[in-house]
């Protein structure tokens, strides 16, 4: 991953973290293609469609780290042709006890 796509990830990772806080939203589905079109990334489609790429992005290793990094657990199940078209991206425990913390702080 070039530095140019991997702050591209990185802010927009952080802007949808940001998103999902402000909403208190622990969890967002989106598909591949809107996530491609939101980061503006340079990666091929067969990339970000292959479940190699979210495996590595799943286990937040090597250039992949991105997400895992900004706070986020993923899942995501492959097609019929073994593809992904959409994923869940929820916020890692850290982020969702901070979540909790201002629920907490509106019910008293």
């Amino acid at each position: 991953m070039s530095v140019q796509d991997k702050t591209r990830w990185r802010e927009w990772a952080e802007s949808l973290r940001q998103e999902m806080m402000g909403g208190l939203t622990p969890q967002v589905t989106k598909s591949v293609d809107k996530i491609t079109e939101e980061t503006g990334t340079d990666k091929s489609r067969s990339v970000l469609h292959s479940r190699r790429f979210w495996n590595s992005c799943q286990a937040g290793k090597g250039a992949n780290d991105t997400l895992v990094k900004a706070g986020f657990e993923i899942e995501f199940v492959p097609n019929e042709e073994n593809e992904i078209d959409t994923v869940t991206l929820r916020l890692n425990h850290t982020w969702k006890a901070i979540m909790q913390r201002v629920l907490d702080r509106r019910v008293k």
